[in-house]
């Protein structure tokens, strides 16, 4: 999934002051991944960079787009929105890796959903719900994180996070069950894989300014599947657990 190369900004980075018009950050850079959710071996390609606003309220965030419809601040300083939100959810083709011949090809999809954020200072998190639109057998997941970012000097910047997954059924059948035509064409035992949380992480994110309009960024994200994907024959026998993400690049701000 191309959203595992994470982003060294997301669009809980929303500024907190208004600009008219399009604005944000564009970049290329080159990441090193999991060849498939649950693998042990790894590949590298081209990572993009897209971080991008239409004022306060639309943004565009790797392969997430939304809307800040709902805005909200209390007293304390503790602002909340929330809104729609479309996304894109990676595939997975059975030529990736040897491990997924005979499993088939699970398209791309798109999913819709809504979002509820919320921030104080430096201090976020978020839930988001999506379901998938296009291929109805995908599922549903819930999403939760929650993150601090920070200023280290004038021209380096770093965010921490951590985050959690809970996938329906739908879900965990397609990505990490095992039916019976599946596993007579792979070899691999039949799986019965159910709903429940299927992921923890953290990331570390870091930018560094160039000039005005140039900067660096870096990202390190680790996962560690949980529960039935887990559990599967395609991550516990011919993959693993642990799973880490990495990217480097430049960004380009207007």
């Amino acid at each position: 999934d191309i959203t595992d190369f994470a982003q060294a900004a997301t669009a809980e980075d929303l500024p907190a002051t208004s600009s008219a018009g399009l604005h944000g950050s564009i970049g290329i850079g080159v990441g090193t991944r999991p060849e498939y959710e649950g693998a042990k071996d790894r590949k590298t390609r081209p990572a993009p960079y897209i971080n991008l606003f239409y004022g306060d309220t639309f943004f565009l965030t790797g392969m997430k787009a939304g809307a800040n419809l709902l805005r909200y601040q209390n007293e304390q300083g503790v602002t909340v929105t929330a809104g729609p939100l479309l996304a894109l959810r990676g595939g997975r083709e059975q030529d990736d890796h040897a491990a997924l011949n005979g499993l088939g090809d699970i398209d791309r999809a798109l999913d819709a959903g809504g979002f509820v954020r919320f921030r104080k200072q430096g201090w976020q998190a978020s839930v988001d719900v999506r379901q998938n639109l296009t291929n109805t057998d995908q599922g549903a997941t819930v999403n939760f994180s929650a993150g601090h970012g920070m200023r280290v000097s004038e021209k380096l910047r770093l965010r921490t996070s951590v985050d959690t997954t809970w996938a329906s059924s739908d879900y965990m059948k397609t990505f990490f069950g095992i039916d019976a035509l599946q596993s007579a064409q792979s070899g691999i035992a039949q799986y019965a894989a159910g709903s429940g949380f299927k992921h923890v992480g953290a990331s570390l994110m870091a930018d560094y300014s160039i000039n005005r309009e140039w900067a660096g960024f870096a990202t390190l994200r680790y996962k560690r599947l949980l529960g039935d994907a887990a559990d599967s024959p395609i991550v516990a026998t011919l993959g693993a657990r642990d799973q880490v993400t990495a990217s480097v690049g430049v960004k380009y701000h207007f």
